[in-house]
């Protein structure tokens, strides 16, 4: 199993024309948890892979986390973001994020790409405050 930060800038992110802030992931996590996200490039994400959401403002922080349902499949109908990856959110870690989130200190971020690789140091705190 692989954990992931997934980037969201909600002023640029939307779902379905609802901005993508903590509040709307929230939402989405007990009312209607599967996403469709796209990815810039194929990364080697598998079903049971944890995809944590950083929220770049008005908070940096780390606030809903996902699981991927299946591998990355690539979409040649959009050559910006030519792979696309099934998720659910998982509600109860998600509100617990919500209420007590990451923030980009904690997370050991370097440079900031749209998709990387959680760091180990990371994710101790990730999973203590998801609560798994």
């Amino acid at each position: 199993m692989q954990d992931w930060i997934y980037i969201l800038n909600p002023n640029k992110d939307t779902f379905d024309g609802e901005p993508s802030d903590k509040e709307t992931l929230r939402h989405l996590a007990h009312e209607d948890p599967e996403l469709d996200l796209w990815l810039s490039r194929r990364n080697r994400m598998y079903p049971g892979d944890r995809l944590w959401f950083f929220f770049s403002q008005p908070e940096s922080a780390v606030a809903a986390v996902a699981e991927v349902d299946n591998e990355p499949q690539e979409d040649p109908d959009d050559p910006d973001f030519a792979y696309r990856v099934d998720v659910t959110l998982l509600p109860e870690p998600t509100d617990l994020l919500y209420g007590n989130p990451v923030g980009r200190d904690e997370l050991e971020l370097g440079q900031v790409r749209s998709v990387q690789k959680v760091k180990p140091g990371a994710l101790k705190v990730l999973l203590e405050r998801a609560g798994l």
